[in-house]
C-alpha cells in the first residue's frame, strides 16, 4: 500500500515539476527579499539568526522543515479520494489490521518528503555558485554525522504531522472538510515558529507559543547541526525527544482512530 501511495505520485508529471519549482520560487524571491540580516550590525548576525551567517542561511534550513509540513499536509487526501470511489470500503473487509492504512499513507509521506527536502536543500546550496544569489553557507567541517542529524529530525517531523493530517482525513466526509482544517492549521503552524523568522523578533505571547511549536524544534535542532556557535531555543536533546514523543503520540492516535471508523461492523 505504501508503494501504491508512491507509484500514485510520480506517475502524475505536474507533481515531480511542482516538487522543483515551488523552492525555487520560495528561496529565489522568499530568501533573497527578506534580507533582514542587512538591517543589523555584521558583528550581531549571527547571535540574531541563531548562528546562521547570513538571514538566507537561516531562512534555507527552517524552510527544510516548511517543505516538510507541505508535503504532509496533503497525506490524507488519497484517504479522501478512496472513500469516494469506494477503494476504502474494499479495505475495510480486507484481510489486513485496520492500522495499516493510515501507517502506509504516513510512510509513502515521509519518502516524498525526504526526496523533496533533499531537493530543496540541493538548490539552497546551489544558489552560493549563481552570481547576485546568496547561498546557503553550513559550517566549518560539516560532514555526514550533521547532515545524518538533520535528515533524523525531519524524519521525525515529517512522522508527527503526516500523522496528524492523515487522522484528520480518517475523520472527515469530504476533500472541502479537509481543505478547510489544512487552511486554519497550515499558517498559524508556519509562522508561529521559528522556521523563517527568529523568536526575538515576536512579541512575548507569541514567542511563548513559537517556542513549543514542532516546527520550531524541527528547525531550532537542524540549525544545531548547521552552524556553529549556535544560540539555541532549546538543547538538541529537548528539540529531539519533543520530536520523537509527538511523533509516536500523534501516530499511535492515527492508529486508535483508524481501528474506530474503518470497523466493518
Amino acid at each position: 500500500m505504501t508503494a501504491r501511495e508512491l507509484k500514485h505520485w510520480y506517475r502524475v508529471k505536474i507533481q515531480i515539476f511542482m516538487t522543483l519549482i515551488q523552492p525555487i520560487v520560495w528561496l529565489g524571491l522568499f530568501g533573497q527579499a527578506f534580507n533582514i540580516g542587512a538591517l543589523l550590525p555584521p558583528q550581531t548576525v549571527p547571535m540574531f539568526f541563531s548562528g546562521a551567517p547570513d538571514y538566507f542561511s537561516f531562512m534555507a534550513i527552517g524552510m527544510l522543515a516548511v517543505n516538510a509540513l507541505f508535503t504532509c499536509m496533503f497525506s490524507g487526501m488519497s484517504i479522501v479520494w478512496d472513500r469516494r470511489f469506494g477503494f476504502l470500503n474494499k479495505l475495510k473487509v480486507a484481510p489486513i489490521p485496520r492500522g495499516v492504512v493510515p501507517i502506509s499513507r504516513i510512510l509513502a509521506t515521509v519518502v516524498r518528503s525526504t526526496i523533496q527536502v533533499s531537493i530543496v536543500l540541493a538548490i539552497a546550496l546551489a544558489f552560493q555558485y549563481i552570481p547576485g544569489l546568496t547561498g546557503l553557507t553550513l559550517k566549518e567541517g560539516f560532514g555526514i554525522v550533521d547532515l545524518a542529524g538533520m535528515f533524523a529530525v525531519l524524519f521525525l517531523l515529517s512522522t508527527a504531522f503526516a500523522s496528524l493530517f492523515t487522522t484528520i482525513a480518517l475523520a472527515v466526509e469530504n476533500q472541502e472538510t479537509l481543505f478547510g482544517v489544512i487552511n486554519l492549521l497550515n499558517l498559524p503552524l508556519m509562522f508561529a515558529s521559528a522556521a523563517l523568522f527568529p523568536t526575538a523578533m515576536m512579541p512575548d505571547w507569541l514567542r511563548a507559543v513559537a517556542d513549543y511549536n514542532p516546527l520550531t524544534w524541527a528547525a531550532d535542532a537542524m540549525r544545531q547541526f548547521a552552524f556553529i556557535d549556535t544560540i539555541p531555543i532549546h538543547s538538541l536533546a529537548f528539540d529531539v525527544l519533543g520530536l520523537l514523543a509527538v511523533a509516536i503520540l500523534l501516530m499511535g492516535a492515527s492508529v486508535v482512530v483508524s481501528r474506530k471508523l474503518l470497523s466493518n461492523r
